[in-house]
């Protein structure tokens, strides 16, 4: 038996190569899947936010509906009462007509009175129904303008989920970036919805 054993060392070498090789292909694949998990999370976050968009935008439209039909009820009140002081005044114009045509008595007199207070008195309210119609108006516009922010937000949100989804698929980088820049403007919609 000879006492050294004898070994090809090209053969070893090239053993070496390939384990090094396939090392090295181990930690590339293993730095690749690491910005994939990166992917994952952000794609969470985005559909939080898509989520959270999604349902004060919701909110937003219900209660913009819910003040206009105030706003609208507050401006047929508002029409009512200008219907009847125009009644009064009618009413307050046939008798001074009346009572300039003959001599005006007592009963008459109380009637213009009266008709002088409550058309006062609708006049009154037609400014404060006026003022909360518009009130109303204002509040539906602002609740609208939010509601628009809100849709924005879960529109581009739902589009940077889908172009994560691209680049988890195809594993290219920059795409995932893109996705990370539409995701990060569906947001700041989302933030500007809440002001």
């Amino acid at each position: 038996m000879p006492d050294e054993i004898e070994v090809d060392t090209k053969d070893l070498q090239e053993s070496i190569q390939d384990l090094n090789d396939e090392r090295a292909e181990r930690q590339r694949a293993e730095k690749e899947a690491g910005w994939l998990r990166f992917i994952g999370l952000s794609t969470a976050i985005l559909a939080v936010f898509a989520a959270i968009a999604a349902l004060q935008s919701s909110n937003l439209v219900n209660e913009a509906l819910i003040h206009q039909i105030k706003a609208s009820d507050t401006w047929a009140e508002y029409q009512a009462d200008r219907q009847k002081d125009h009644v009064y005044t009618i009413a307050l114009n046939g008798l001074l007509d009346a009572a300039a045509a003959r001599t005006a008595t007592k009963p008459a007199t109380a009637r213009i009175v009266e008709y002088r207070s409550k058309i006062a008195g609708e006049s009154r309210k037609e400014t404060a129904l006026a003022d909360s119609a518009r009130d109303l108006e204002r509040e539906t516009v602002d609740e609208m303008r939010k509601h628009h922010a809100f849709e924005y937000s879960v529109a581009l949100l739902q589009v940077a989920i889908a172009v994560g989804a691209v680049s988890a698929l195809t594993r290219v980088k920059p795409i995932w970036y893109l996705s990370l820049l539409i995701g990060a403007v569906g947001a700041a919609f989302c933030v500007v919805g809440f002001y």
